[in-house]
């Protein structure tokens, strides 16, 4: 029997003192099974059904979480079902603490962010984790339907550095690192294209909008043909 058909069958409840299943879903796990190896290094924000299959992949694995019962849960739970632990290393602490103190760089083949949902931390695991991540290498974002991921989400989709290998249980995303990531300038990054003024009402957003796509059409044209530009400056200035 897969641990994975074991994980279906036994069902284990390694959160809130035992008492609550909050594990990854089917398809989620198999993305882990089939991705990882005992070769790569890998670490998750978040502890449960992850954790025993990274361990039964023989993965050099990091497991952060605040919780340490849930720590000697999946270590009790692996001994039951004789999956050898020795290579999972558990730091019991808040992600946004543990991770910058860890102090990876291009280290990692893979990683899963599965841990607080709450804004902002999904989007500093994952600042942590980019850092920590080969070129090539993977990251399994989980609950990617509520919005404090969401806009992680979305940002990597507009990022050409980040390639989309599949959605899982219609809430997570698998991506694949292809290239050092977008720019800090925020100006250099697609993300920031576009600006957004929904927080104005309807008649103002619409003007907004209009100006601040006639000032980037101007920014494009003088760095892209200059001499037009210089012509349609002259034109301008005729008219006005």
């Amino acid at each position: 029997m897969s641990i994975l058909d074991r994980l279906e069958r036994d069902q284990p409840a390694f959160h809130w003192g035992g008492t609550r299943r909050w594990n990854a879903l089917h398809g989620t796990l198999r993305e882990i099974e089939s991705s990882v190896n005992g070769n790569m290094r890998t670490l998750e924000t978040g502890c449960g059904a992850s954790t025993v299959m990274f361990a039964e992949k023989g993965a050099q694995h990091t497991v952060i979480s605040p919780t340490r019962d849930e720590h000697e849960r999946v270590r009790a739970y692996l001994a039951q079902v004789g999956i050898d632990s020795s290579r999972l290393r558990f730091e019991a602490g808040f992600s946004e603490e543990v991770l910058p103190r860890l102090g990876l760089e291009r280290c990692l083949d893979y990683v899963f962010i599965d841990g607080a949902h709450s804004f902002p931390y999904p989007a500093i695991d994952w600042y942590y984790a980019t850092k920590a991540l080969k070129i090539g290498g993977r990251l399994l974002l989980d609950d990617i339907p509520i919005p404090a991921v969401a806009c992680v989400y979305r940002y990597m989709m507009s990022d050409p550095s980040w390639k989309l290998t599949d959605i899982l249980d219609d809430r997570a995303a698998a991506f694949e690192l292809v290239a050092e990531p977008a720019p800090e300038d925020y100006t250099l990054q697609p993300y920031n294209r576009h600006s957004d003024f929904g927080f104005a009402p309807l008649p103002k957003r619409l003007y907004l909008t209009l100006a601040d796509e006639l000032l980037r059409f101007r920014r494009q044209l003088r760095h892209r043909l200059p001499g037009l530009y210089r012509y349609w400056q002259r034109w301008h200035s005729s008219r006005t």
